[in-house]
């Protein structure tokens, strides 16, 4: 039997580069080559050439690495591209990691690590192409559970990120479980066997927050009978979680960036200077840039926290976890609660698949919690889930339910029709869709759409 090869297109402006990757992996049985001279060449030669991979040298005249990076994300999806570069600086690698990149090789290249990055890639491929193929690949990743694909690159980020020790902000709407990404960061780093510990910074008052979080000396104010230790020092060695990052107040957004400067700061009312060796991960679901505009937020702080940066997605994009995550409620309040309940029923399972879930995976939780305690029986039905689902006629935009068997002809012509009112922009027609962008470049693969010129 034939193995199917992986196709593989090199993108270099140097003719020299382009022989040496020929060169080097032509013979290579795994693996169908061919290569263009420019971003743009590259763009109309993936239109007969559907490469998989497709790697890309980052300084190129007219569109650069970055530029023919944005265009594949956008119109495919599907396939991972890998930059490379002559300049050695961490800047380029997170520029090239924001936009996308699953990862970020220095030139001239060294062949041992350039296939080291295609296996994993290849790995990566297999298992995704398992979970399509398994109809029911749960993906557990700490304590995040998901199989959407943008589910699969988070875990993927998760494990590159987690082992360096740079400072992290997770942006995303309440709810997509900000603070479970940032306790696998944790876990799988080098200090995963120091303390975590998680701050919800809204939680605190302006006038106790400097106190929280760097801690006090006796008699500092009213009430401070005895020094006192803040988050920093207990964090001393392990992970600082800053939740909510946009609410904290100005003054203490200048004590924190000294913090992120030099590890050091004092108590409200010493002044020893204590140095702490921590990790710092914030969150928020503000617009912090809108927020810099607004004099609220401290523009040298924001790019001192957005050395990395990455986004929970929000549960309407990721639809097909909703019957997993649901599954993982029941069962976790099943027994937490005693209760016998086996399933949810197609009905109920319909109706969960057809909300817009403005609270995201944390709404789901507590509409299963909720239900699990009101159902007597062995399945959770329709009757337990609370009103405002089971009178949800359609959810945000337009639902496409995947629960149920459309015609392929009728689906078509639906995508085909939501692709022309979103102008082919696959992100956002996924979403009026209600489907994860990589299964809508599957169908528009299996139903042969093209963008009429």
């Amino acid at each position: 039997m034939t193995t199917k090869k992986t196709r593989l297109l090199y993108v270099d402006d140097e003719a020299a580069y382009r022989r040496i990757f020929c060169r080097e992996l032509g013979d290579d049985p795994r693996f169908e080559i061919e290569t263009a001279e420019s971003g743009t060449a590259a763009l109309q030669q993936l239109k007969t050439f559907p490469a998989e991979i497709v790697l890309s040298d980052l300084s190129m005249p007219g569109m650069d690495g970055i530029e023919l990076l944005q265009e594949i994300r956008q119109r495919y999806p599907e396939i991972f591209v890998l930059i490379l570069t002559g300049v050695d600086s961490s800047h380029e690698a997170v520029r090239a990691m924001k936009a996308g990149a699953y990862d970020y090789i220095l030139k001239p290249f060294d062949i041992t690590s350039l296939l080291m990055q295609l296996e994993k890639i290849l790995k990566h491929q297999q298992l995704l192409q398992g979970n399509k193929e398994s109809g029911h690949a749960e993906v557990h990743f700490e304590a995040l559970v998901g199989q959407d694909p943008a589910m699969f690159e988070l875990f993927e980020f998760i494990r590159r990120v987690a082992p360096t020790n740079a400072t992290v902000l997770i942006r995303g709407e309440s709810g997509t479980g900000k603070e479970l990404i940032a306790a696998a960061l944790h876990a799988r780093s080098p200090r995963r066997d120091q303390v975590f510990v998680p701050v919800n910074c809204a939680a605190l008052s302006e006038g106790l927050i400097n106190s929280a979080l760097f801690g006090h000396e006796k008699g500092a104010f009213t009430g401070a009978d005895k020094r006192k230790a803040g988050f920093f020092e207990h964090a001393h060695n392990g992970t600082i979680f800053l939740d909510e990052i946009g609410d904290i107040p100005l003054a203490t957004q200048v004590a924190l960036l000294r913090v992120l400067e030099l590890g050091t700061f004092q108590r409200v009312g010493g002044t020893e200077t204590i140095k702490v060796d921590t990790r710092i991960i914030c969150a928020t679901n503000k617009d912090l840039e809108a927020a810099i505009q607004e004099k609220s937020f401290r523009e040298d702080l924001y790019y001192r926290l957005n050395v990395v940066t990455l986004t929970a997605p929000p549960l309407r994009q990721r639809r097909t976890d909703i019957p997993l995550l649901a599954d993982y409620f029941l069962h976790r309040y099943s027994q937490e609660n005693n209760k016998g309940i086996k399933a949810i029923s197609k009905e109920a399972l319909d109706l969960l698949c057809a909300y817009h879930w403005p609270g995201n995976v944390r709404e789901l939780g507590n509409v299963i919690a909720r239900a699990v305690v009101f159902c007597r029986g062995t399945e959770l039905q329709p009757a337990h889930l609370p009103t405002e689902l089971r009178d949800n006629k359609q959810s945000a935009g337009f639902h496409l339910n995947l629960t149920s068997s459309l015609l392929p002809e009728i689906e078509a012509t639906v995508i085909r029709q939501v692709l022309q009112a979103k102008n082919w922009n696959l992100s956002q027609a996924a979403e009026a869709l209600g489907i994860a962008r990589g299964t809508l470049y599957s169908k528009i693969k299996s139903y042969g759409l093209e963008k009429s010129s």
